[in-house]
């Protein structure tokens, strides 16, 4: 599905510059529930970030998500993470960087494959120093299952 789902983007003008592994990590807030698979990629686009935040959106609903409450369940969770940098509180559009991602393995992890150099474009912090700052039990959950290809 996230491979479908990347190649839907390009509808609304996103190009996949890269991507990461397949990472899983435990389900939150009901770790009982399946386990979530996660990826980052780097794309292009033209788009703004509200523009590229109501592209997302569109996907998710095309691949069956659908948004009945704060952390339900769903088939499909697209977040911008990064945009070039840019700090925004939300007023005109998304959140950027993405609030909690610097304290997320599952986030981290697959961006570390993709971009080892990037920095939190707020605190500046290296991603290598953020990782190291995560809970050893949030690393070892989350574990990398493979290449992000077709059928994956």
């Amino acid at each position: 599905m996230l491979c479908e789902a990347a190649e839907t983007l390009e509808t609304c003008g996103v190009r996949l510059v890269a991507r990461s592994s397949l990472w899983q990590s435990p389900a939150w807030p009901d770790p009982a529930d399946p386990a979530y698979v996660n990826a980052v990629a780097q794309v292009e686009t033209r788009l703004t970030p509200t523009e590229l935040l109501l592209c997302l959106h569109e996907v998710e609903e095309q691949f069956g998500r659908v948004r009945s409450q704060r952390n339900a369940p769903r088939t499909l969770d697209l977040d911008i993470v990064d945009f070039g940098g840019l700090v925004s509180d939300g007023g005109e559009g998304p959140v950027l960087p993405h609030p909690r991602a610097d304290q997320r393995a599952f986030v981290l992890l697959p961006l570390q494959e993709i971009a080892p150099g990037w920095k939190h474009p707020v605190t500046g912090s290296a991603i290598s120093g953020l990782i190291d700052a995560l809970p050893p039990g949030d690393i070892h959950a989350t574990t990398q299952l493979g290449p992000f290809v077709r059928g994956g």
